[in-house]
């Protein structure tokens, strides 16, 4: 890392002001034996948000994959509304949230859980158990993604059968923080 600094204005009395500028380290790359080509490291920018379009019947113990057709952002092309994938362009750590809002006909317990799987593999999971006709269910964390790793979200209900409602409640989101 190299600290340049730069003189700001010019000095009224003997001290002089100095803004300090933090210059980002740059890749040098040999282009056929001629000479060197400074090639500054970029980082592109990765966000998605996704929400249900329509309801979606989840049937007692069938693991089914929630669909979020409605996309609302996505910043560098990596969301799939069709299959409700997000698959990153770029290695990274990623910050992903889903969720989904249910109801039920009647009232009797259920216990619901909620995957985020990467690749087919559960890597961010929730279960809970609802006494209600309601409710809602959802699964958050901090994982490292390879580019071009399929992440979905998948819902299994036991004890009996659920609607998965649509709008903002069930969505699915994500952003690259590092």
């Amino acid at each position: 890392m190299v600290i340049k600094r730069t003189r700001i204005g010019k000095s009224a009395c003997k001290n002089t002001v100095y803004k300090k500028t933090v210059l980002k380290k740059t890749i040098c790359r040999q282009s056929f034996g001629k000479k060197c080509i400074n090639k500054r490291s970029r980082r592109i920018n990765s966000a998605f948000r996704a929400v249900a379009g329509f309801n979606q019947e989840l049937l007692n113990g069938v693991v089914t994959n929630v669909r979020y057709q409605v996309e609302e952002l996505d910043l560098n092309n990596e969301y799939n509304p069709a299959t409700s994938t997000f698959r990153p362009k770029q290695n990274g750590v990623y910050s992903l949230f889903a969720s989904v809002s249910f109801a039920a006909p009647t009232l009797i317990p259920a216990s619901i859980g909620l995957e985020i799987r990467v690749n087919g593999v559960p890597r961010i999971l929730d279960q809970e158990d609802f006494i209600s006709t309601r409710g809602m269910i959802d699964a958050g964390g901090i994982i490292n993604l390879e580019a071009r790793d399929r992440v979905q979200v998948f819902a299994r209900v036991v004890d009996k059968s659920v609607e998965i409602q649509s709008g903002v409640a069930t969505r699915f989101e994500g952003a690259r923080i590092s």
